[in-house]
């Protein structure tokens, strides 16, 4: 399995988030799996961490690639990445994303409309 490590510190430097993305195969692409402890909640104790709302899946039982004993969190995306750039990409918008939610809260869908709007992804 194709491997590589990355980091993304957001633009205004609220979040840095580590990266293990893994090649999956031909067929299931990259995965990025996040490595870092996000605190969702640290600007406000009520900020939802459902998986849905934070676009942050955890692996079942019968796919865990990294580690057999524990889930590790990855990057939900609604395609198949089959390029390295293309995915580190993606980490990149997820963060910026991700830090913003973290700061104001909102869909992951309208935060991506207003940052893609001023330019930050």
């Amino acid at each position: 399995m194709r491997y590589e490590h990355a980091y993304y510190l957001t633009k205004e430097r609220s979040l840095e988030v580590e990266f293990l993305l893994l090649h999956l195969g031909p067929a299931r692409g990259w995965r990025a799996y996040i490595l870092s402890n996000i605190d969702y909640t640290r600007v406000s104790p009520t900020r939802s961490t459902a998986i849905y709302d934070i676009h942050r899946l955890t692996e079942t039982h019968s796919e865990r690639y990294l580690d057999a004993a524990r889930p590790y969190p990855y990057v939900c995306w609604n395609q198949t990445i089959h390029d390295l750039d293309t995915m580190k990409n993606v980490c990149a918008v997820w963060s910026e994303i991700t830090a913003y939610y973290i700061r104001h809260g909102g869909s992951f869908s309208s935060i991506q409309r207003k940052l893609s709007a001023q330019g930050v992804i």
